[in-house]
């Protein structure tokens, strides 16, 4: 059964001329990344290992940087990550895993730490804790929070962004793709409606974003809709294959998962000619920046200017990719990683595309085929507009000789 979560529209028809189609912090400009080249603007990292769900595509269970780990970064131990990060001109980090941020009982005050330094949280959450009184009040009494609605004040106080997973309107599917955890999509959605109701989604950029990644075989045709009900609501939206690690690393299970390369491509151009139609962005914007891995959002960046730091302290390249190293907290600081990393070598640039996956999941000449598919489209168009204004031309010619013979 769908259920539609209750989110007032924002944009109605067109979008603003100065809209941002990014996430607050997750988003970085061409303008920033030059200006701040050479510089961790962001970091990816393990906030605790704590997790009620059982994800069937979890990028961070099964993961291979988590064999034979003798030691976990504790709270101080990621403070002090920050620490350096912000010497290196940090300016907001991302908690992917590898467990719920929201089941963990240290993350308010690490929260807080953040505020204080003026760095931007920006919280992947699957929303179930948000979106159930009795689960704040496990994790969150001892700062005085018992409803989902203190707790999304907290994270406003904060300058947290969210992004919240977001699979599928339907309830089956949704609550299948968390591990068959019945009642779970109710719970998201009452986490969005509390996030759109403290005006999350209504600056710019938005702070309110739906991950509906990973595109499945199960949730691929419900993913369109999500996309043009979100952005109607100025929420970002996630929409790409899924990440080669974790539980999806091996290729019998993304190829088995993964819906085939023209389903994709279908989805990508239907995505960005919404964005055109809407005036989001031009076909010759689109162009010239590249096909974002994340259908119809800025294009990705971080492997430009920032890192992941694990749970057992591992610096990698990207949360997609459990097999590219670049050093270890425990041996080295955090400046010396970087300044080595192939990441740094690639400072400035604005659109990475998807390392990890091309090839992959994402399969070889992916983005110049959606680019093909949206020329064509856009010629149609433009023949059908100009078919329509020489039938409105001879009409009126017709109008003029009839008159003319009275």
């Amino acid at each position: 059964m769908k259920i539609f979560p209750n989110v007032s529209i924002v944009y109605k028809n067109k979008f603003s001329k100065d809209f941002v189609n990014g996430v607050n912090g997750w988003f970085f400009s061409k303008k920033d990344l030059i200006k701040n080249k050479g510089k961790i603007l962001t970091l990816d990292i393990d906030f605790g290992n704590a997790c009620s769900l059982n994800c069937p595509c979890c990028f961070r269970r099964n993961n291979k940087v988590d064999f034979k780990a003798s030691k976990l970064m504790g709270y101080a131990d990621i403070v002090d990550v920050i620490k350096q990060g912000k010497k290196l001109g940090l300016k907001s980090v991302k908690f992917l895993g590898a467990g719920e941020p929201f089941e963990n009982k240290k993350l308010l005050e690490f929260l807080r730490f953040l505020k204080k330094s003026n760095i931007i949280p920006v919280i992947f959450t699957k929303g179930h804790v948000i979106g159930d009184d009795s689960l704040v009040k496990k994790y969150f009494f001892d700062y005085g929070i018992t409803t989902g609605k203190q707790l999304v004040k907290e994270l406003k106080k904060a300058n947290a962004s969210i992004l919240l997973g977001f699979n599928s309107f339907d309830t089956k599917i949704q609550d299948k793709m968390v591990g068959r955890v019945k009642g779970y999509a109710l719970k998201r959605n009452r986490a969005l409606e509390l996030l759109a109701e403290a005006g999350f989604n209504k600056t710019n950029p938005t702070r309110l974003c739906l991950a509906a990644n990973p595109i499945t075989n199960e949730n691929y045709s419900g993913l369109f809709e999500i996309y043009k009900w979100a952005r109607a609501r100025n929420l970002c939206t996630i929409i790409c294959p899924t990440m080669i690690s974790g539980r999806c690393s091996e290729k019998k299970v993304w190829n088995k998962i993964t819906p085939s390369k023209k389903k994709l491509v279908d989805l990508y151009a239907k995505i960005y000619k919404f964005n055109i139609d809407k005036e989001i962005q031009t076909l010759g914007q689109i162009k010239k920046e590249g096909i974002s891995p994340y259908a119809g959002a800025s294009p990705c960046n971080q492997i430009a200017c920032g890192m992941y730091v694990t749970l057992t302290g591992t610096v990698l390249r990207c949360p997609g990719d459990d097999i590219t190293v670049f050093g270890n907290i425990w041996k080295e600081p955090l400046n010396a990683i970087w300044k080595k990393s192939e990441n740094f070598k690639r400072a400035g640039a604005f659109n990475c595309y998807c390392p990890p996956k091309e090839g992959k999941s994402i399969t070889k000449n992916f983005y110049s085929e959606v680019i093909k598919k949206l020329e064509k489209s856009q010629a149609k168009n433009q023949a059908k507009k100009l078919l329509n204004k020489k039938a409105v031309i001879d009409y009126n010619k017709t109008i003029k000789n009839l008159k003319r013979q009275k």
